[in-house]
This record gives structure tokens, sequence and C-alpha cells, in this order.
């Protein structure tokens, strides 16, 4: 009378075993990274004295790129030049990040570009690394870390992916 018990219990771990692993999310050394994608650094810089918010944005037209520029030059932003670089529109975007502002020494990172899906459309996944300054930095005027690249241009919607880091302020 055991047996068939057992044999019904153990058909059930089966079971649940298999309709387990299909919802399973894959090891993290093998997410979805997509196909690399090739970008050039515009601008990266902490912007000293500059008051900020966190940017992620995507620009795909010189309005919107000026626009965006005259943003990163406000509030202390001076030190970018007052026209933005060259972009070739029709080919390239442009891929803003920028951290809120940092009491100290910080940097953003745009580490890696994947497209995810049909050429023209699909997912842009874009890996970032943030690294505020180091608790034990001291400094006397705030910044805020941002950097822009050009890569080429594609419909697109970026998906931003935040590795935490730290930068260090010497000893």
């Amino acid at each position: 009378m055991r047996r068939p018990a057992v044999v019904a219990a153990a058909s059930a771990v089966a079971l649940l075993a298999l309709a387990c692993a299909g919802g399973a999310a894959p090891p993290p050394d093998r997410a979805a990274k997509g196909k690399p994608v090739a970008f050039t650094t515009i601008v990266q810089r902490a912007i000293p004295g500059q008051a900020g918010q966190q940017v992620r944005t995507v620009v795909r037209d010189a309005d919107s790129w000026r626009a965006v520029w005259a943003e990163l030059r406000k509030d202390g932003g001076e030190a970018l030049p007052a026209e933005p670089p060259a972009v070739d529109f029709p080919r390239e975007m442009v891929l803003v990040v920028a951290m809120p502002t940092q009491s100290c020494v910080s940097k953003v990172t745009i580490q890696s570009i994947g497209h995810l899906g049909n050429p023209t459309g699909g997912t842009l996944l874009v890996n970032l690394l943030e690294a505020p300054p180091a608790p034990n930095c001291r400094c006397i005027v705030a910044s805020r870390p941002v950097h822009a690249v050009r890569l080429p241009r594609t419909g697109g919607i970026p998906r931003f992916v935040v590795t935490r880091g730290q930068t260090s302020c010497g000893s």
C-alpha cells in the first residue's frame, strides 16, 4: 500500500521541479546582454559646483540635443562649451546620463551598450557604473558627474542597468 503513495509523491515532486525550471531566471553570467553597440564618448566629467538631478535620456534630434546641452550647462555647468558637440542625427543619436549632485569627487560611466530585439527598435541595454565619493572624502565644492556618448541611430528604448561603485579620494 505504501508503494502507490511513494510513486504519487515522486511524480508530484518531478512535475513541480519541471514547472519551476521553466520560470527560473537565467544565471547572471548567462543573462541577455544583447548585441554589442559601439559608442564614442562626447563628454565625461564631474561639473564642479553644479546642482542637478539624475538624468537618463536618449537624444535623437538636434533641437533636443541643444535643449539637453543647455540643461547640462545650467547652474554651474559653464565648464562645458557653449555649443553642443556636433552629432550627425540622421545616422547617430546620443545617450546622456548624470548623477544627482554629489558632495565630492564622483564619476558616472556608460560601460557598455547592448541591443536586444529587432534592428530598428527593441531595447538598448545601457550598463552604467555610478561611483559616488568614498565615505572618507571631504571636499569644498560639490560636483555633478555627467557622461554623454554618441552611437548609431536606432529606435530602441533604453533600459539603464546601474552598478554602484565608489570613487576614491586618495589617502
